[in-house]
């Protein structure tokens, strides 16, 4: 026989989701509908609180935000132990409070050390051409030259560094540190968000942040068939932060004494000042622990120059060595 039970027993049952077989078709009273239906609404909300949950931009979006402390959802197929822990290390960029004075008198042995630490950290990424790179026809280069827009103490921009020289792609590179005077414009007005790396590929009107899909796309449209370096996406959780702990976090902030910065008319248009082309060509490639201490000086300064990649192996080392001599070397 069928049993009415009273709203007093039947609402935590109702809570709990454990309403007995036997009651399965007892109508509550209208009170524990109710009550039944709030439960039920705010399992919903929670659910969709759960789908909504952020990380810290630092993490999510490349390292960086520089006007909004928003959160940002987590992107598809970011690995959530990754953005766990870049979120906590990433702050701590600022511990080190953007490098110091850049222009503060500065211990050789000691630059020239730590540099080359943070090398044999991220080894063996940004040190080689890979061989199917090698036998690349001249026409599956980018015709025109690809802009990259990042600073040197991000490890999210490091790994796309990393797999430009792995791939011996010349790239324009238009440094964005924090406080920026130009750059960070050009990338907001492009993008729509002020995250890092930001990638712009005018052969194929491609715009793209997200580190990850920039280094997967520079592998699918100008590796030549070489293989997706998945190591490179999948170590920086573990050792892509360390060059920017060992380096004290150069390369990071502009220099407050920097003049005004050489402006660039937006993506695709050489670097100017006052109107005159300003030609600065880098040869370097990611690992060397020389070139980065360039690359530091060159992003901390704003001025946007020509990354030409010379890895071992590369035929522009022959380019270096012409313009050099015999025993030139990068940077």
């Amino acid at each position: 026989r069928q049993t009415r039970m009273p709203p007093s027993q039947l609402c935590p049952l109702l809570c709990s989701g454990t309403v007995g077989a036997r009651n399965a078709s007892t109508r509550p009273p209208k009170p524990c509908a109710v009550v039944a239906s709030t439960v039920i609404g705010r399992r919903r909300v929670c659910r969709r609180r759960a789908a909504a949950t952020t990380v810290p931009r630092a993490a999510a979006d490349e390292n960086d935000s520089a006007k909004s402390s928003a959160p940002t959802p987590l992107p598809p197929g970011e690995p959530s132990a990754s953005a766990s822990v870049l979120s906590f290390l990433c702050p701590l960029l600022k511990v080190f409070g953007g490098g110091g004075d850049a222009a503060a008198p500065r211990n050789r042995v000691l630059e020239v050390a730590t540099s080359g630490f943070a090398s044999i950290s991220r080894l063996p990424f940004g040190t080689t051409v890979d061989a199917a790179v090698l036998s690349r026809p001249a026409a599956a280069l980018p015709k025109e030259r690809l802009v990259l827009y990042e600073f040197e103490a991000c490890p999210f921009c490091r790994r796309v560094r990393e797999a430009l020289t792995q791939l011996d792609l010349t790239v324009e590179v238009r440094p964005c540190p924090k406080d920026s005077e130009v750059h960070r414009a050009e990338v907001e007005a492009l993008g729509g968000k002020l995250t890092f790396p930001f990638l712009v590929d005018p052969n194929t009107d491609v715009r793209m942040y997200e580190s990850a899909d920039i280094v997967r796309y520079l592998y699918d449209n100008y590796g030549n068939g070489a293989p997706f370096p998945e190591s490179i996406v999948s170590t920086t959780v573990l050792t892509g932060w360390m060059p920017t702990l060992l380096r004290a976090g150069r390369g990071m902030t502009r220099y407050p004494g920097t003049g005004a910065a050489p402006t660039t008319g937006g993506a695709g248009a050489a670097p100017t000042t006052g109107g005159v082309t300003a030609p600065l060509t880098l040869y370097n490639y990611e690992g060397n622990q020389f070139a980065r201490l360039v690359r530091e000086a060159l992003c901390e300064l704003e001025v946007p120059y020509t990354l030409r990649n010379c890895g071992k192996g590369s035929p522009n080392r022959a380019e270096l060595k012409a313009l050099g001599g015999e025993g030139a070397s990068v940077p």
